[in-house]
């Protein structure tokens, strides 16, 4: 009686850890789009319930995506853009929001890969936090640090990425390793899962 009771608390507790790791995800994904969908679509509704006079689920989100949408669309023309450099221009003269401004638009560049040094589009690996252990990071810059070539290497962590390290690392330190900034941050998320059987270095034609 004692081994069939243990093989049914084995079998219940094996299934629910199964059902656990299936509905994590899940439970994750929901909890980050639905607070990010409420965040967004609480911007606008004191103005639609000024006109409407009640809440209208969704109609923030959907106004701002729309708005997000035709900005893109129209960003290559040359009244927008002209209208753009007049706002920046404003926007740099006015104390303390210029920085915050400057500061966004290079994280921003950074992030869509438009940065002339790197930006978070190249994926590297250093000798990290000692010789012979690499980490993943991503090189955002390159100076002259003491007449050398350095780079700053940033390093999300693992599973959060919103958080982690910055190192100067001389440039002939750093390894750029064949593998998108996509595949690169879920790798550091998922603690090394989905990296593949090889991850290769580009070799330098120096």
């Amino acid at each position: 009686m004692d081994s069939i009771g243990k093989k049914i608390y084995q079998y219940i507790k094996k299934r629910y850890i199964l059902g656990l790791l299936l509905l994590f995800p899940l439970a994750v994904t929901y909890f980050v789009v639905s607070f990010a969908f409420n965040s967004l679509d609480s911007i606008l509704q004191p103005i639609f319930r000024w006109i409407f006079g009640t809440n209208i689920p969704g109609a923030s989100f959907i106004t701002l995506f729309v708005l997000v949408f035709l900005v893109g669309a129209l960003s290559s023309n040359r009244i927008v853009k002209s209208s753009l450099k007049v706002f920046e221009v404003i926007i740099g003269k006015l104390p303390l929001i210029n920085g915050v401004y400057t500061t966004s638009k290079q994280v921003s560049t950074a992030f869509s890969g438009g940065g002339k040094k790197g930006g978070f589009s190249q994926v590297v690996a250093i000798e990290y936090p000692k010789d012979n252990n690499w980490t993943i990071g991503f090189l955002t810059n390159v100076i002259k640090f003491d007449g050398e070539d350095h780079g700053f290497v940033y390093m999300p962590s693992t599973p959060v990425p919103n958080t982690g390290w910055l190192s100067i690392v001389p440039s002939k330190k750093i390894k750029h390793l064949n593998v998108s900034a996509e595949k690169a941050m879920r790798i550091i998320v998922a603690g090394g899962l989905g990296a593949g059987d090889s991850l290769d270095s580009i070799k330098n034609n120096d």
